[in-house]
């Protein structure tokens, strides 16, 4: 179009011929255009500060209803602790309260068989290892002393000819496995302090883990009992402790 003189007069001659009344001037049509315009940018620029303040105070604008990101995460509250697992390998239940245990006060004495054998037991032998007989070798008789959470010495309650009580022992030899020998009783010694805890049961009768430092005792079909950590595999070794009458004093 031309000027503004001649956008005036046909802006007028439209609207009587439309007889829609009175057309504002195009300067006053012009300037409200522009007024629209401001009030666009301006609140285009209001809503874009504010996102900018709400994103930097850290504030999470939230989906729609429904969607399963919809709420924020924060940091993870305190959970239950899981129950851990048992160092013996086995699925079954956890071994019950172990200080009302009789075989375990240190005021019976016990002879010890293998759960998985019907005959022959655990003997101390005269030259000095622990081994499994199916005869009268040895001594057969121990008494199992509380000294901590489920930590034994174990006695020979057949004192025999030596002028001391003597305990279970582990000893190691070279590159040879772990085995339990005869000592002198030293209760504050490491290698005289066994784990013995109940670990299911046979036949109904409760069966038990033996261990030394995370050294479990184990029959090995060619070397007999020894002691070996597991690491990722089950024990397969465990205890029936056979009630034998009142421990000697």
């Amino acid at each position: 179009m031309g000027g503004e003189p001649q956008l005036d007069e046909a802006l007028r001659a439209l609207a009587g011929h439309g007889r829609q009344g009175k057309v504002p001037a195009a300067a006053d049509i012009r300037r409200r255009g522009d007024l629209r315009r401001r009030r666009r940018r301006g609140g285009t620029a209001a809503l874009g500060a504010v996102i900018v303040g709400l994103l930097g105070a850290g504030v999470v604008l939230a989906r729609p209803a429904g969607d399963p990101d919809s709420l924020p995460i924060g940091p993870a509250g305190p959970t239950a602790a899981s129950a851990s697992p048992d160092p013996t390998g086995t699925s079954g239940p956890p071994a019950g309260p172990q200080s009302n245990d009789p075989l375990l006060s240190g005021r019976r004495q016990v002879t010890m068989v293998r759960a998985a054998e019907q005959s022959g037991g655990l003997s101390l032998l005269a030259d000095g290892r622990l081994a499994e007989v199916d005869g009268d070798e040895g001594r057969q008789l121990f008494v199992v002393t509380p000294q901590g959470t489920d930590t034994y010495l174990i006695r020979v309650a057949e004192r025999g000819d030596e002028p001391t009580d003597v305990c279970w022992e582990v000893r190691s030899s070279g590159s040879q496995p772990l085995r339990v020998v005869g000592a002198t009783c030293a209760p504050q010694e490491p290698r005289q302090q066994f784990t013995i805890v109940r670990d299911g049961q046979r036949g109904g009768e409760p069966t038990y883990a033996i261990s030394s430092h995370s050294a479990y005792l184990q029959n090995s079909p060619t070397r007999g009992l020894i002691l070996e950590e597991l690491g990722d595999a089950a024990l397969t070794t465990r205890f029936r402790l056979v009630d034998n009458g009142a421990a000697p004093e």
